[in-house]
């Protein structure tokens, strides 16, 4: 099963077209396909996390099925932690979790050191999986990879509850530890952009839903910073974010961290943040995962032209994207469904009498 459309432009020529403000065919498309794609694979999903060949072959077919605009492989949210010393537990049939987390006590924390991105948990392997993906694609698609965000890394490193209680209780502790887990963080994103991959940052711990605004600006925004400053020292410009949940109240400082886009979950209404911040960064998002994942193709369609209406004239741009990654389980014909209403309606230039 694959898409019947044809695209006028690479995913690379179109990225590249998008990011300079220049006509494009379509409107950029991005379904943040993960672990989704060794689900679809097929056979224990342990044995993905552990190939290298595996992860990378996932990623190339899921590729070519769906024609996105995106590709990469990564660590995930805990692989950072992992390789600082986190034990992480590989489900069958789902996605990792933390089992035994590095740091029982701060007493500890300058036993972490740093890690080695070649040597250090699986890390060697992410690096060959996206090595593998990069001369598949050649110059068809720029190949990226996902890093976890400093909250979430760190709540992986102490354990998210007992973290969660030391920003109460222990605030200059957990200071330490940011700039632990940042500094770790950074050496692998100098890997990455060393081999050409742009990395993007993925930050649920800092959800609307667990911390405050307050508690964001505090203790996630200083080290977001650290990672954008070092990805557009690298680049020249700033990171895809990604926060899951409701994050209205701190979009702004989102921006402010350096993101040079802002991945929002479907809770959030496009046009309002496009009112909020559209002019000053582009927006992604934000078709709900629980349709793509247990709707009908019409209904996928649906919230495509939703999205396209609300958001397709955002000052700064917009990229079509999912709410959040793609849930274990998501069937192929939903992604191409989304991949295809892509291309009907947001052909450009973008016909808003379409949409309705």
């Amino acid at each position: 099963m694959k898409t019947t459309w044809k695209d006028q432009m690479t995913p690379k020529e179109r990225m590249k077209a998008f990011a300079a403000g220049q006509p494009l065919d379509r409107i950029p498309c991005m379904p943040l396909a993960t672990d989704q794609v060794y689900s679809l694979a097929g056979g224990p999903m342990p044995q993905y996390y552990h190939s290298a060949t595996l992860m990378a072959q996932a990623q190339i077919h899921a590729f070519e099925t769906y024609e996105t605009d995106s590709i990469g492989s990564g660590p995930g949210l805990f692989g950072i932690a992992e390789a600082i010393g986190t034990r992480l537990t590989f489900p069958e049939d789902g996605i990792p979790f933390v089992a035994a987390p590095a740091l029982a006590s701060y007493d500890d924390i300058d036993r972490l050191g740093l890690i080695d991105p070649y040597r250090s948990g699986r890390l060697p392997l992410i690096l060959e999986a996206l090595k593998i993906v990069q001369k598949a694609v050649g110059e068809r698609a720029a190949v990226g990879c996902s890093v976890g965000g400093p909250l979430t890394t760190a709540a992986a490193v102490r354990g998210t509850d007992q973290f969660l209680r030391d920003i109460c209780r222990n605030p200059a502790q957990v200071h330490r530890l940011l700039q632990c887990v940042t500094n770790n963080v950074l050496i692998f994103i100098d890997v990455l952009c060393d081999m050409g991959i742009k990395p993007s940052i993925s930050e649920p711990t800092a959800s609307g839903t667990l911390i405050s605004a307050k508690h964001f600006r505090e203790f996630a925004k200083p080290y977001l910073k650290q990672y954008a400053d070092r990805i557009s020292k690298r680049w020249g410009s700033g990171p895809f974010l990604h926060i899951c949940g409701d994050t209205m109240p701190i979009l702004a400082d989102m921006v402010d961290a350096g993101a040079t886009v802002l991945s929002l979950d479907n809770q959030i209404d496009l046009a309002e943040a496009k009112s909020k911040v559209g002019h000053t960064v582009c927006l992604a998002g934000n078709v709900k995962p629980y349709t793509l994942w247990k709707g009908t193709p019409r209904q996928v369609a649906g919230e495509v032209k939703d999205c396209l209406l609300k958001a397709y004239d955002s000052p700064k741009g917009f990229i079509l994207s999912s709410g959040c990654g793609l849930s274990v389980g998501t069937p192929a014909q939903n992604v191409i469904a989304m991949m295809d209403a892509a291309r009907q309606y947001g052909k450009w230039p973008i016909d808003p009498e379409r949409l309705k």
